[in-house]
């Protein structure tokens, strides 16, 4: 099942769809596609041009705004759904983008969200083992070593000491305070698959959830 198959059975029909940090706009086109009203925010302006490009060539609608995450320029409660995907580690302010996605949803539209786990078993950012395991402050002697550090700049936070990660708990307690209802994805899908015999490997998972998953992916709904 592709990220937009998964995400339309939270959208009504003609609904509005917001991607934050929408990138080269493949998420919106997809989304589109399937008739849905899709907006995007995204920083970079190469980008930009790519998804309307994109868009033109597949004859789609498409509005995309230039535009930090932080400050997202649409009014309050205007979205059906949000997609938030491998975005909160690179924006300066995370809290601040979670609660201007409260404000633009709808009241009980859902948001798609994911946040880095800090204590990730493999980053994919640096395609390393066991680096989330180390304090901060070895990790730039580490990295400049393996000739893998990334300097920040341009297009959002890149460095591993300067891109936000969160434990599950963090994560829960900060989107609980601005008035998210939370589904662990994985959990929900879980339930899903294994049916009768899913409390077994839902412990399983919990255990595992805070050290071996490098990503924790969340389905939020507006109160």
């Amino acid at each position: 099942m592709s990220h937009a198959d998964y995400c339309k059975q939270f959208v009504p029909v003609g609904g509005t769809v917001l991607d934050v940090g929408a990138g080269r706009g493949k998420f919106l086109c997809a989304m589109a596609k399937l008739g849905f009203e899709a907006f995007g925010v995204e920083i970079n302006p190469a980008y930009i041009k790519e998804a309307e490009a994109q868009a033109q060539a597949d004859n789609l609608h498409l509005t995309l705004v230039e535009h930090q995450a932080e400050e997202i320029p649409f009014p309050d409660g205007k979205f059906d759904f949000i997609n938030c995907a491998e975005v909160t580690e690179h924006v300066d302010d995370p809290d601040r983008m979670c609660r201007e996605i409260y404000r633009v949803l709808k009241p009980g539209g859902k948001c798609y969200i994911s946040f880095h786990n800090r204590f990730g078993i493999y980053d994919y950012h640096y395609r390393l083992y066991l680096i989330n395991w180390l304090p901060r402050s070895w990790t730039e002697t580490v990295l400049r070593w393996l000739g893998k550090q990334k300097p920040d700049g341009g297009i959002g936070r890149q460095k591993l000491t300067t891109m936000h990660y969160y434990t599950y708990r963090e994560v829960k307690k900060k989107l609980e305070q601005i008035g998210f209802i939370i589904k662990d994805i994985r959990a929900e899908k879980i339930k899903q698959k294994f049916g009768a015999g899913s409390a077994l490997v839902a412990i399983v998972y919990r255990f595992l959830r805070p050290f071996y998953f490098n990503t924790f992916h969340l389905l939020l709904e507006k109160k």
